[in-house]
């Protein structure tokens, strides 16, 4: 296949997936005046306050859904559980007597106001400043490196902490089950993408992977089910360990 016939197939791939983007943006521009190709990424309604100033302080130490389902998701209206803050959270003890402070204000209102947010977001420019390596490159890392490898255990019985072993011992065994499978199945398109041969079309999934994760890398609620879409480029590459290589006669 010439470079020639790629870029075809690459443009006509583009112009089709945006093609049936148009309806939406069409609908946007007749209903509320906006050029709005895509959903606004918080999901909310037009001028509706969107903790800004939050969202960057979460995304300045997590790294894991657990946190995702124990802090993020309690805001707001729910109570968040400052000892379950992991110790990354924070930067010296001065810090932590803050972030524990802007947590109980939040608690006894259970709603981040607009005052509140503006010192969520002074603790996180804070945290940001003390390291960009840490905001921009380690800790996407760790939020790609836990969607894709934790056990899948969001809508199953076994406890979300179930690294602490404290849940019932079948759940544990299901937890652990359920990671080594996910394991395998990276393991093993790894090692295909390693031994295999692949048309230059696989390359283009192989890029959607890799982009896709640096996307999830950016949020600040790591869940394992936004790495679903990729897992067909996974069996992929992972059944290319088992494809018999053929020599040219």
């Amino acid at each position: 296949m010439s470079a020639l016939h790629v870029f075809i197939s690459g443009l006509i791939l583009a112009v089709v997936s945006l093609a049936t983007l148009i309806p939406w943006t069409v609908r946007n521009l007749h209903t509320f005046h906006e050029f709005q190709p895509l959903a606004p990424r918080y999901a909310n309604q037009e001028n509706a306050f969107v903790p800004l100033g939050f969202n960057r302080w979460m995304r300045t130490w997590i790294v894991d859904y657990a946190s995702t389902e124990d802090i993020y998701w309690a805001v707001p209206g729910g109570t968040v559980p400052a000892e379950k803050l992991p110790s990354r959270a924070f930067d010296s003890p001065e810090q932590r007597e803050q972030t524990i402070q802007l947590l109980q204000d939040y608690n006894d209102a259970r709603i981040v106001t607009p005052d509140l947010d503006a010192r969520f977001a002074a603790l996180a420019a804070e945290r940001v400043h003390r390291s960009l390596f840490r905001y921009y490159i380690v800790l996407p890392l760790m939020r790609i490196a836990d969607m894709w490898l934790r056990p899948r255990t969001e809508t199953l019985p076994p406890d979300t902490r179930w690294w602490e072993f404290d849940d019932d011992p079948q759940w544990l065994a299901l937890a652990a089950g359920l990671g080594i499978i996910n394991l395998l199945y990276v393991g093993a398109a790894l090692a295909g993408l390693v031994r295999g041969r692949f048309a230059p079309h696989l390359g283009l999934l192989l890029t959607f992977v890799i982009l896709r994760s640096a996307f999830l890398g950016t949020l600040e609620n790591p869940e394992t089910r936004y790495t679903l879409e990729c897992y067909p480029m996974v069996i992929i590459l992972a059944a290319a360990l088992f494809q018999q290589r053929i020599e040219p006669q």
